[in-house]
This record gives structure tokens, C-alpha cells and sequence, in this order.
């Protein structure tokens, strides 16, 4: 983003000294304007808003900074992206209804006024206003509910659009797949076309304020219908301007907040399934280029749900394995579909369950790299070599990781309660009969806890020692080459 304020602000800077020699000098300005909106595409509207304000406070020039606020305002009052609505409203606020900068004319102003007072009470992210209704029988409505999703749906019995769309909001609600109160609120003032339009709504609480004593048509910015709004249990509007595919999504979305887990062991056996069909080939690069097919064909498709899901669940994938592939995918992955989509994983139970994740992965994973040379620390830990005339082939004392070397030489932490570990101690029985260059060192983790906690804690800030056994492969000078090594597949 900064390369593109840093292009604007080159132009309006410039422009602010020939300004009042040229008769048009704004055309290029306004296409480097239209490509910075793209650039500022599908950030939140408080963002948006942060950017467009320092934008227009850069402008020196009186002239230059009113055509730039007022093609601002202009692009986002116009835009069809849901939200964008609110920087309008903000630069309509901040900038031309308070007089900073003033308008082309009194007739533009009085627009600007409407607009705002129209839209900024009912904002996406915004509270719901409250609406006393009145029903059929001409009791009191309260709107919306206290509880769960209300979906706002204000019509008129003589549009066209409506009809279409209550068929199939109508529709939407019969299938009952997402539990919310629909309120269908008539906004005309007659009694019996209303009477006799009710029927096409039967699973809906409807209402009308025929006197606009509640003032709906403001506090909603009703000024044409359909016009339909999804409010969260907690009262915040979630979608405004919605059509019923679009209520759809939005309510898939909310749900699938609520209902999916992550790392649940039928997504894990797909994985599994999936990766397994690489055979022994497997290597990073096929790991991350499964990532990157799933996410062209969730993310590059504007589905941030499906895609959440599935880069989810791979994340899972990734941490509950151990097998050196899997655990040199993590950086990469975790910083191109975590760290790097930030306003993705936005959520508090994303920034629980996969934020948080995936910085611990990224932390662990870092521990130790490949190429460098094993932490200088002193422990307690048992070396193993094929025994020969001049040599045995068990010692057991304090050694020094930084000289530790091999052809090869493997680094073994274990844990008497660990299931696997007793698999590849009988490996490494097997190894060193085998290789008589083979060197290994093999670290008691419990035992070293128990009577060495200060060189325990600098091992477990020093490796990744979150499962075990973990293997660590040096070669004859002592550089690591592999982590998360199988002892049992080596032949």
C-alpha cells in the first residue's frame, strides 16, 4: 500500500504547483485514484478510511484536495461492495459536511447531507437501531429480536423486485438449514394489500409503521425496496443491501463459525490419503503445492469459508505430524496462508485456534535449522558406537553438543513413557552393528529433567521437543542436515 500512497502523493504534490496554470489537470490523477482503489480492495472499511484520510490531508493544493475527496466519496458511494458504503459516509462526515472542504455547489451538499443521514446509523459493524413496530392485529414489534440472527426484510406490495424476492426468501426460510426470525416489514400504508400479501411470507413475524412514528426509513436508510438486513444475536449488523443468495452466504458463514472443528480425524484421513499417494517422493514442495491448488480453488474463488476450512485442517495436519517433510512445510505455509492474510483469521477463535497455531509451529520449527551447527550445551547422555578392540561402544557422561560429529551422527531425545521411543532405541541398536561410523547420543529427557532441570530447560528452548522421540541427524563436522528423522526406515 505504501508504494501506491507513495505514487499519489509524487502526483498531488506536483499537480499542487501547476494546479492553477492548466485547465484540466486532474485526468491522470484520477487514474492513479481508480488504481489505488483496486490496491485498497478488500480491506476493512475502518482501514480504508485510515488510508483515503491521509490521502487527502497530503493534498496541499485547495483544488487538487477537493477533486481528491470528492472522487473518494464519489467511489465508494457508488461501489456494489458490500461495506465499502461506511467510507463514504466517513469521508462524507469528516471531510465535506464539516466544512474542511467545501462543496461545488448547495444542491451537492444537501446530497451529501441525505446520504449520510440516511446510511450512518445502519453501517455494517454498527448497532442495530431499534424499531417499535406494529403487527397485523396491531400489537407492539420490537425489532430486532433479543436473541439469535434477525434477518430485516422491508417491501413494498406493489414491487416488482420484491415479489421475486420473497419467493425466494420465502424458499430460504422453509428449508430451515439456518435458525432466524425474518421480520417482514411492509412499508406502505395499505391495510389490505398488506392483508393479502402476508400469505406469500408464512414463517415470518411481519410488521409495518404505516406513520413512520419509528422512523425505520432513516435509522435504515429505506428510501427504495427491497431492502433486506442480517443483525447478529448480539445485535450488530452483519450485512446490509443483501439479496437472498448473498443472506445465504452471509448465514453459511455465521454458522460454519460455529459449527466446524478443525483437525477432526475424517479431514485428517483425506489428508492422510491424500499425501500418502506421493509414496516415499514426497517432499516439501508437493506439500505446498497441494496448499496452493487448495487455495486457488477456495481463496482465489472469493470462498473465505471453504478456504479457512481447508487451510485449517492442513495446519492440523501439519502440527500433529512429525516426520521431517511435514514439519519443513510449516514455515512457509503457516507465513503465506496465516501471517500473510491477516484479515482472514480475524476472529477471536481464529486467532485461538489457528493464529496462535501457527506461531507456535513457526517458533518451534525455527528451533535448531538445518545447516547450522548444533547449540553449544552440556548434558548428561549416553553415546553409542559399534564397540572395537580400543573402544567400547557405551559411554555415558556429560558431552557437548557442539562437538558432537558423525558419518553419521544422530541426536536422539527420548522419553521412557513414550510409546515410539523403544521402536527407535531398537533402531539405533541395529544402526550402530550396522555403520561402524554411525555415532549416536542418546538423551534421557526424563532423567535429564529430574536431575539436570538447567540443562533440560536449555534443551527444550533449543528444540523442538513438543513429541518425541526427536531425531536430529550432524554430519562429520558436527552441521545438522535432517530434523524429525525416522530411525526405523533407515536401511
Amino acid at each position: 500500500m505504501k508504494k501506491w500512497i507513495a505514487g499519489l502523493l509524487a502526483l498531488v504534490l506536483s499537480l499542487s504547483l501547476s494546479a492553477q496554470e492548466q485547465k484540466d489537470p486532474y485526468p491522470e490523477l484520477g487514474a492513479k485514484l481508480e488504481e489505488y482503489f483496486t490496491a485498497l480492495s478488500g480491506e476493512s472499511a475502518a482501514m480504508q478510511s485510515k488510508e483515503c484520510d491521509f490521502l487527502i490531508d497530503s493534498c496541499k493544493d485547495s483544488l487538487v484536495r477537493q477533486y481528491v475527496a470528492l472522487k473518494i466519496y464519489d467511489h465508494y458511494l457508488k461501489s456494489r461492495i458490500m461495506g465499502d458504503d461506511a467510507v463514504a459516509v466517513h469521508i462524507a462526515d469528516k471531510w465535506l459536511l464539516s466544512g474542511e472542504i467545501p462543496m461545488p455547489s448547495g444542491g451537492d451538499l444537501v446530497n451529501v447531507q441525505l446520504f449520510a443521514s440516511f446510511n450512518r446509523a445502519s453501517l455494517i459493524g454498527s448497532k442495530a437501531p431499534e424499531l417499535q413496530l406494529f403487527g397485523p392485529d396491531g400489537s407492539a414489534v420490537n425489532v430486532p429480536a433479543k436473541e439469535g440472527y434477525s434477518v430485516l426484510y422491508f417491501y413494498d406490495t406493489g414491487c416488482s423486485t420484491c415479489k421475486v424476492e420473497t419467493g425466494r426468501l420465502a424458499r430460504l426460510k422453509e428449508a430451515g438449514e439456518y435458525p432466524f426470525t425474518l421480520y417482514a416489514i411492509y412499508v406502505g400504508a395499505d391495510k389490505a394489500s398488506w392483508e393479502a400479501y402476508r400469505s406469500a411470507l408464512p414463517d415470518a413475524v411481519h410488521a409495518w409503521d404505516p406513520d413512520i412514528t419509528s422512523d425505520w426509513q432513516r435509522k435504515y436508510g429505506v428510501l427504495k425496496t427491497p431492502k433486506m438486513f442480517l443483525v447478529s444475536p448480539e445485535g450488530i449488523i452483519l450485512g446490509r443491501g443483501l439479496d437472498t443468495p448473498a443472506l445465504n452466504i452471509l448465514l453459511n458463514r455465521e454458522f460454519s463459525k460455529q459449527q466446524y472443528v478443525y483437525g477432526e480425524p475424517g479431514q485428517m484421513e483425506r489428508y492422510r490419503q491424500l499425501f500418502a499417494a506421493y509414496g516415499d517422493t514426497l517432499k516439501v514442495s508437493d506439500v505446498l503445492d497441494v496448499a496452493d491448488y487448495l487455495a486457488a480453488r477456495t481463496f482465489g474463488e472469493g470462498d473465505m469459508d471453504s478456504f479457512k476450512q481447508v487451510a485449517g485442517d492442513l495446519l492440523y495436519y501439519l502440527s500433529s505430524s512429525k516426520t521431517e517433510v511435514y514439519r519443513d512445510a510449516c514455515a512457509p505455509f503457516i507465513d503465506k496462508y496465516i501471517h500473510q492474510l491477516p484479515d482472514v483469521w480475524n476472529t477471536e477463535d481464529d486467532k485461538a485456534r489457528i493464529v496462535s497455531l501457527g506461531e507456535m509451529l513457526s517458533e518451534l520449527t525455527a528451533r535448531t535449522p538445518v545447516g547450522l551447527p548444533l547449540p553449544d550445551i552440556e548434558v548428561f547422555a549416553t553415546r553409542r558406537r559399534k564397540p572395537c578392540l580400543l573402544q567400547n561402544g557405551t559411554k555415558t557422561g556429560f558431552f557437548r553438543l557442539s562437538a558432537f560429529k558423525g558419518k553419521p551422527g544422530f541426536l536422539v531425545f527420548y522419553s521412557k513413557g513414550c510409546s515410539s521411543c523403544q521402536e527407535t532405541l531398537d533402531a539405533v541398536e541395529r544402526i550402530v552393528k550396522e555403520n561402524r561410523k554411525a555415532r549416536v547420543l542418546l538423551v534421557d529427557m526424563d532423567a535429564l529433567l529430574s536431575d539436570y532441570p538447567k540443562a533440560a530447560g536449555e534443551l527444550l528452548d533449543s528444540f523442538d521437543l513438543s513429541a518425541m522421540p526427536l531425531v536430529v541427524e550432524v554430519d562429520k563436522k558436527g552441521i545438522v542436515r535432517h530434523r524429525y528423522v525416522d530411525l526405523t526406515k533407515i536401511h
